[in-house]
């Protein structure tokens, strides 16, 4: 079977080859000599329908259930791979923080050596329970550095686990805002639509007057059209940004739901930027792993040069692993530093340009209804309507941009997270 397939296959490339190869009348003649394509019918003669539908239209399942932006928030801190992994290796460290502890109360039970009195007092031994601690790098590792290094560590898996969720919750931060813009861009799109229809209508009575050009009229048409499709669009967009969001949060991809919370332009006052934005990086979780994985690398090099001299090559290792994390740390201070102050500087642009672009769009809005004015009064063409009504759009896209930039970063901040 398989040596009849092949060559058939080679057969078919030959003959695929040779007509190629051959002068046009060779070829025609061929073609000509080939079966035509027959088409399948049905029983009672008609042609048969392919199976299947092309239409896939962008929806989603159920009734639309209302959720909150804090409720996506936490549901999405119960359903995310990386918040849960998180836990769990904080969970693991806190584990080991308290073995440790159990070890160092073992090493000092097993170190402590009970001496008389009197020779207590003749080696000048003054501690009450007359005991003597052994002063070597083992045993100082067991009772001292272990249970502090652990118990670093478990801080560090607690700001590990905040980062993780801070990252989470700015992205359903960013994927709430979207969609509730989406909702937005789909009532701007409606609108220019039914503005694309009456405008045809005006373009359609003056063409039966003879007042208008064929050209007018097919370009209105055109523009009914292309509204017609950017809200299809729009629609299509925001069940697909909602199916992403369902995602994020853990829901099922394809479960309808709309957003409680609002969309808002309420201004968030700070009194003092340059301390805001110092206490955003001092809370930031990055910052603060960098400073414990500081301390951490403090005290390893106190347990490395206990008993060993800092010239060692022990010494020296701990030493410069000592001052990495030292820069690190100042350098991840200045590093969220900025980021916050950039933030801050972000709320005011997206402000600011959200109030220029709210008040072009009134002035746009009449312009348009001028040129609309103007056009039935035949002082301009149809080509200036649609130029005025593109406009309208376009600072309509600019607005609904600036107002998404505005809430999530001003939900951010009120939220003490840094993106």
């Amino acid at each position: 079977m398989k040596r009849i397939k092949l060559k058939t296959a080679c057969l078919s490339m030959a003959l695929i080859v040779g007509l190629t190869a051959m002068p046009a009348p060779a070829y025609a003649k061929i073609v000509s000599e080939l079966p035509a394509e027959t088409t399948q019918q049905t029983e009672t003669g008609e042609p048969a329908k392919p199976a299947g539908s092309a239409e896939v239209p962008a929806e989603l399942a159920g009734e639309a259930a209302k959720i909150s932006l804090d409720e996506a928030m936490n549901q999405a801190l119960e359903n995310s791979s990386d918040v849960l992994k998180a836990r769990n290796d904080l969970k693991s460290a806190e584990v080991a923080y308290e073995q440790a502890k159990h070890l160092s109360k073992k090493a000092q039970d097993a170190a402590e050596i009970t001496i008389p009195a009197q020779l207590a007092g003749a080696m000048g031994i003054t501690n009450i329970s007359g005991s003597i601690m052994p002063k070597d790098q083992t045993y100082y590792t067991a009772t001292v550095y272990g249970p502090e290094a652990r118990q670093k560590a478990v801080e560090l898996y607690q700001n590990a686990l905040a980062a993780q969720e801070a990252g989470c919750k700015l992205k359903v931060i960013q994927q709430y805002y979207t969609v509730l813009c989406d909702g937005q861009s789909e009532v701007a799109a409606l609108y220019s639509y039914n503005k694309a229809q009456n405008q045809l209508k005006t373009v359609q009575s003056r063409y039966d007057q003879g007042m208008a050009t064929k050209l007018e009229l097919l370009q209105a048409q055109t523009q009914v059209n292309a509204q017609k499709a950017a809200l299809d669009a729009a629609r299509a967009t925001t069940v697909q940004d909602k199916r992403s969001m369902n995602v994020l949060v853990g829901n099922e991809p394809n479960a309808n739901w709309s957003p409680s919370t609002k969309l808002s332009y309420d201004p968030l006052l700070i009194d003092d930027v340059e301390a805001k934005a110092k206490e955003l990086m001092e809370i930031a979780p990055m910052v603060n792993i960098a400073r414990i994985t500081f301390e951490l690398a403090e005290l390893n090099f106190d347990n490395t040069v206990y008993v060993s001299p800092v010239f060692t090559y022990e010494g020296q290792t701990a030493e410069l692993t000592y001052q990495t994390a030292k820069i690190d740390y100042e350098n991840a201070q200045d590093t969220y530093y900025i980021g916050a102050k950039g933030m801050l500087e972000k709320l005011s642009l997206a402000r600011s340009q959200y109030e220029v672009y709210e008040e072009s769009q009134k002035l746009l809005e009449e312009v348009y209804r001028l040129s609309q004015l103007q056009y039935a009064n035949g002082l301009n063409t149809q080509a200036d309507v649609q130029a005025a009504a593109a406009d309208i759009v376009a600072n309509d896209a600019k607005r609904l941009s600036a107002l998404l930039q505005y809430n999530v970063v001003k939900t951010a901040v009120e939220q003490g997270l840094i993106q």
